[in-house]
């Protein structure tokens, strides 16, 4: 269907017991893992709930920023708090928040006692460039929001997944589109502290990213449909990959704008998961 709206150094590979060359004078011996087959390959969810589901929705602007408002916005965060809460998390939604709220709500969060959760979901919602969030009233580096996760941060997040999904611009460039005919327990095993991680962005690094002013952004729609008919059947990468089909089939601007009519999306996931993620047992 077509859609309107606006958007708004390298390593090699060391086997486990063998060390890369390095500048160091000394290396600490690899630690011996435990035998895989005695692993579950999925996330446990053998915890007391799913997790806390996050939702940062900025819709209002300071008129400093130069930032227009998102209409179109409140449907989504409307759409995932009531997806994310029907598999079980406990949703709250911060509207409006500046760079200093956001920090604040995502600080305080990352400091609860996360040992009864099994999981944690992000969703973000606001204007954006590559590697870049907006609050109101300025912007903020993503990563400095999303490492407040980490494992040697978040203590009772280490080994489970941690969600991020994002509905922002990651730059201006846009997509004209071609022409075509046709996720229990990690035990004394050392992780890496990025581990277990996944970032579902809207859209592909350096592209804008399409939001219809009263449906919503082509991302949130797709997701939000898509994690609510298979959030109880499918593996997360998989459901995703059926998102990225829908936004990329489904969705094409319509616009009078020099050179934003006609235009496609993609979304990009990037995922540091070591399981496999199912949102029920």
């Amino acid at each position: 269907m077509s859609v309107n709206g606006k958007g708004s150094a390298d390593c090699t590979d060391a086997k486990k017991g063998e060390v890369q060359d390095s500048d160091a004078s000394s290396v600490r011996p690899a630690t011996v893992d435990v035998d895989s087959s005695s692993r579950s390959f999925r996330y446990s969810l053998d915890y007391h709930c799913l997790g806390q589901c996050i939702i940062i929705n900025n819709k209002n602007f300071d008129r400093r920023t130069g930032m227009n408002q998102r209409n179109g916005t409140d449907m989504d965060a409307g759409n995932a708090m009531q997806v994310f809460g029907k598999l079980g998390y406990k949703v709250k939604v911060f509207n409006d928040q500046t760079v200093d709220q956001i920090k604040q709500v995502l600080n305080a969060v990352s400091r609860e006692d996360h040992s009864c959760s099994a999981s944690f979901v992000c969703v973000l919602l606001s204007h954006g460039d590559e590697g870049v969030f907006f609050g109101t009233d300025g912007s903020i580096e993503l990563k400095s929001l999303t490492s407040l996760f980490r494992g040697d941060r978040c203590m009772s997040l280490v080994g489970k997944p941690k969600l991020f999904f994002i509905q922002a611009c990651r730059g201006t460039d846009l997509d004209g589109g071609i022409e075509t005919d046709s996720g229990p327990d990690y035990g004394t095993t050392k992780i890496p502290v990025e581990a277990d991680f996944l970032y579902a962005y809207s859209t592909a690094p350096g592209y804008y990213s399409w939001r219809n002013t009263t449906s919503g952004s082509w991302f949130m729609q797709s997701l939000c449909e898509m994690v609510g008919r298979y959030g109880k059947e499918l593996e997360l990468l998989h459901i995703l990959t059926r998102v990225n089909h829908k936004v990329a089939v489904e969705f094409e601007s319509i616009s009078n704008s020099p050179g934003f009519d006609a235009k496609k999306q993609i979304p990009c996931v990037v995922s540091m998961l070591t399981k496999e993620m199912y949102f029920t047992p």
